[in-house]
């Protein structure tokens, strides 16, 4: 046996237990050869072992050194084998020997299941320092660096089928290269079947994909003949659809995976293998998982095959005309949500700000898979020209747990700066209320002034009162009162032509505005006042509630007087609506 470089020089595998109890080693030792080229004196030293997934064994004439593994989801031995360095070795033909000796249930190197557990040889030695004699089993049919570049199709025996008539049905393959090579091929990629003329109904055989030219059996209904050049438009088409999806499915917090190959083992032995980027998979929250045949290409009893042997798979067959739109309509309804709003069901959500949202698809999710996304999604597939939802209500909506999806997104969306809408808040009391009004709306005035109501000819007789408030609109004089004059002082003053108002009884900050700017004339509305998130109509649209007047100034600004907080997403909204906003604290 030719030793490998690394066992040239001393080595020894020291694993000490846990409790620091060495048991002494055994040693092999060969004489070191004179002669050029030949390998050097080596010494394998093996010590039993307290680590669990290692252990020394004892095999024919042999002690190996094994570690036990346990078959994870995707998992090849192959992979195992590179991990550890063994794809390297020069003795791999009698460590994949020594695999099936230790592993007597593993009649295919190809074939392990997630959970299955290993025993690995990961170094052999002879015992009594005798070389390892090579073995008499028969060869390794294939290696395994070979196995995993090979494109397999997975077929089960019919009755009255053989392999030979399976292949002939399947490929197109000259007589010579059928006999002198691609039946080789098969037995060494079947191991486990001894004749290939015997095979008996339900066996599985694992077949290579003939190459350069496969002719498959038809998937009804039958494509029509495409010329190379729209075979490339199409792939480029499935390919720009696949990456659409996945921007989509990702924004709804399911993973999307089209890289790298799928295995989905069958409970009746062997598996399915698919390329990730023909057929992505999206693993749901919820433990499920939805197969997309993008190219719809699987043949139905494939299909059926895995859904079969697997209730937690659903498969989606996506047609040549299937747009994004199409797809997610296909893709969404399995996607267990708790559920999907009809298009003539908005979604209402209430508050000091109610929202009612429509979308393309509006969907519940359940309430275990809700995680960083919102209980509720919004989703609306736009042209680059229409308006996205303006990232200020994004955001206050993924506070009340409402995700919006506006598909594709923008760049200028997603860098729109927020913190610009400036708002004015007024506390204090009715009077400050009034006076900022008075100010924005342009009307200067004074404050705690003697007002000459009556003056006799003999000036032995006058009259005059405090006004809290003086000011002029329009040409006549006027008062603003919040202390409370008497009714007789009131009917003096309306006698003499002044204008009078009083806010002695009001209690309300929205009322008070509202009265002044009735007493100055200017015309205002006061309501819960509705305005669209995006200017592209309502259908597909979220539309906010906001209570409090608008009004516009001298200036004509426009302004919105509201008694609600509203987070600065709102102002910053309101202000590219073109409002300034006045925050009412309450009395």
């Amino acid at each position: 046996m030719k030793i490998p470089v690394c066992l040239r020089k001393a080595i020894r595998l020291i694993l000490i237990s846990s409790m620091f109890v060495v048991i002494p080693s055994i040693s092999t030792t060969a004489q070191e050869p004179t002669g050029e080229g030949e390998e050097d004196t080596y010494t394998i030293s093996l010590v039993q072992t307290a680590e669990e997934d290692k252990e020394i064994r004892q095999l024919e004439d042999k002690r190996i050194l094994a570690e036990t593994y346990t078959v994870k989801d995707g998992d090849r031995i192959w992979q195992i084998f590179r991990e550890r360095g063994l794809l390297e070795k020069r003795d791999l033909k009698e460590l994949l020997i020594t695999l099936k000796k230790l592993n007597t249930s593993l009649s295919n190197l190809d074939l392990i299941h997630p959970g299955e557990t290993l025993i690995i040889p990961l170094t052999i030695a002879p015992i009594n320092g005798i070389p390892a004699q090579e073995s008499k089993e028969p060869p390794i049919p294939v290696s395994l660096e070979e196995l995993q570049d090979l494109n397999m199709k997975d077929y089960t025996i019919q009755k009255g089928e053989s392999v030979v008539k399976i292949i002939k049905d399947l490929y197109d393959i000259p007589e010579k290269n059928l006999y002198d090579e691609y039946l080789k091929l098969v037995q060494r990629a079947n191991p486990d079947i001894e004749d290939l003329d015997r095979v008996h109904p339900g066996q599985r055989v694992r077949l290579p994909i003939y190459s350069p030219q496969i002719v498959r059996k038809p998937i009804e209904p039958t494509s029509p003949v495409i010329s190379d050049q729209e075979t490339i438009v199409k792939r480029e088409g499935r390919q720009q659809l696949g990456r659409q999806l996945g921007e989509v499915i990702t924004q709804i917090g399911e993973e999307w995976i089209q890289t790298g190959k799928h295995f989905i083992p069958l409970k009746s032995g062997g598996q399915i293998n698919l390329t990730a980027e023909s057929y992505p998979i999206i693993n749901l929250s919820s433990g499920n998982k939805i197969l997309v045949d993008l190219y719809h290409d699987m043949p139905e009893n494939m299909a059926s095959l895995i859904t079969a042997n697997w209730d937690t798979y659903r498969i989606v067959h996506l047609d040549d005309g299937d747009d994004l739109r199409r797809a997610l309509g296909r893709i969404l309804p399995l996607s267990d949500f708790s559920k999907i709003y009809p298009p003539d069901e908005p979604l209402d959500l209430g508050g000091a700000i109610p929202f009612r949202m429509t979308g393309d698809w509006v969907i519940k999710r359940t309430q275990a898979s809700t995680g960083q996304i919102g209980e509720f999604l919004v989703i609306t597939l736009l042209d680059a020209a229409t308006p996205r939802i303006p990232k200020g209500i994004r955001e206050y909506l993924e506070g009340l747990g409402v995700t919006i999806i506006d598909y594709p997104p923008t760049e200028s969306a997603d860098n729109e700066p927020l913190g610009q809408g400036s708002i004015q808040k007024v506390e204090g009391g009715i009077m400050p209320i009034i006076e900022t009004l008075l100010e924005i709306s342009g009307n200067r005035y004074s404050k705690d002034v003697d007002i000459p109501i009556y003056r006799s000819e003999k000036t032995d007789l006058n009259l005059s009162i405090k006004a809290d408030i003086f000011l002029n609109i329009k040409g006549k004089d006027s008062i603003i009162d919040f202390r409370g004059l008497g009714k007789d002082i009131i009917a003096l003053l309306k006698e003499h032509d002044f204008g009078f108002i009083s806010f002695i009884d009001v209690k309300d900050p929205l009322e008070a505005i509202n009265r002044l700017l009735g007493f100055l004339g200017t015309p205002f509305e006061s309501k819960s006042h509705a305005f669209m998130a995006s200017e592209r109509g309502e259908s597909k649209n979220i539309r906010l509630m906001v209570q409090g007047t608008i009004f516009r100034n001298a200036d004509n600004q426009r302004f919105l007087a509201t008694p609600l907080f509203l987070p600065q997403g709102i102002v910053d909204f309101l202000s590219q609506k073109g409002y300034r906003i006045l925050q009412l604290e309450p009395l």
